[in-house]
């Protein structure tokens, strides 16, 4: 009788595990698309300052540095890595394309 209420409670302990833990559908869900302007290019500017930013590069889907010259900035500008990845769903990649 004790083997028995043995595998009933080790049987309910995993049903109870397997319950709890997160499938797969979750790890595998699609982000959502980022805005617009994050699928822009990167835009200079037209002053002759240099500010080294950030920007979402759509193509390889991180966030890249770009120069920018100090004015007339658009949206997909950002002064740190973070704020380019959790604006537009990036992951970091320093100093590319200087």
């Amino acid at each position: 009788m004790s083997r028995l209420c043995l595998s009933i409670a080790l049987l309910l302990l995993l049903g109870i595990l397997v319950a709890c833990t997160p499938g797969a559908e979750h790890k595998s869900r699609a982000r959502d698309p980022p805005p617009a302007f994050c699928l822009e290019p990167p835009f200079e500017g037209p002053c002759k300052a240099i500010f080294i930013r950030y920007f979402y590069n759509a193509t390889s889907r991180l966030c890249e540095t770009f120069k920018y010259g100090g004015c007339d900035a658009k949206q997909n500008n950002f002064l740190t890595s973070e704020d380019c990845m959790r604006t537009c769903g990036g992951a970091e990649r320093p100093w590319k394309d200087l």
